[in-house]
């Protein structure tokens, strides 16, 4: 990021939003918000409005289950992709586990290590916007999207699914592309976003 990238003023912002206590839909709201004032002149009303509570509920069944599958983990990284969804048939979130991990701790060198994969998931509701600012209208601002669209919503669905799935295990969880950010972490069943 440089001085004259809108991602530098937006980026706090769409980590803070993300990591707020799951209320999927304000949060959403709050981020386009963010999104409008950064870039005015992108046509954001014809950004299709995603199906929250469906992409929440499904990443909820898809998290329960990996977690599942890795009941060691005490780390879990979710990876983004915006390579693979091959129109809604491909996949856009990696599962991966550490016991690697202190839930507690602050500290990602974790990340660092040798992961366990599960499986992959798609959030459908990336699909559609990603079809709209991956078209030509939208050309000066589709790299801008492609990250800080993809982030920040994947980042409130994955917060809200996890918040459900995470059980009793104590958990701390990272999301991100290449760069990964602290989510949330859950102690004695108990979801809370991860502050700073």
């Amino acid at each position: 990021m440089n001085e004259d990238d809108p991602l530098d003023h937006v980026h706090p912002l769409l980590l803070m939003i993300a990591r707020e206590e799951p209320a999927p839909a304000a949060q959403w709201q709050r981020m386009l918000e963010v999104f409008r004032k950064e870039l005015p002149a992108a046509p954001w009303e014809r950004l299709p409005s995603p199906d929250i509570d469906r992409d929440v509920n499904a990443a909820a069944v898809w998290l329960a289950a990996e977690l599942k599958d890795l009941p060691t983990a005490k780390g879990i990284f979710l990876g983004l992709d915006t390579l693979n969804m091959e129109g809604g048939r491909g996949t856009n979130v990696q599962f991966a586990g550490s016991d690697q991990c202190d839930p507690v701790d602050h500290d990602e060198s974790w990340l660092e290590e040798d992961l366990d994969y599960g499986d992959d998931h798609l959030i459908r509701g990336l699909v559609g916007m990603h079809a709209v600012y991956s078209s030509p209208e939208w050309e000066p601002w589709s790299d801008f999207c492609d990250y800080a669209v993809f982030l920040g919503y994947s980042g409130i669905v994955l917060g809200a699914a996890m918040a459900r799935s995470a059980g009793t295990r104590d958990l701390l969880v990272a999301w991100g592309f290449h760069d990964a950010f602290l989510l949330g972490r859950s102690l004695g069943g108990k979801w809370s976003p991860v502050e700073g």
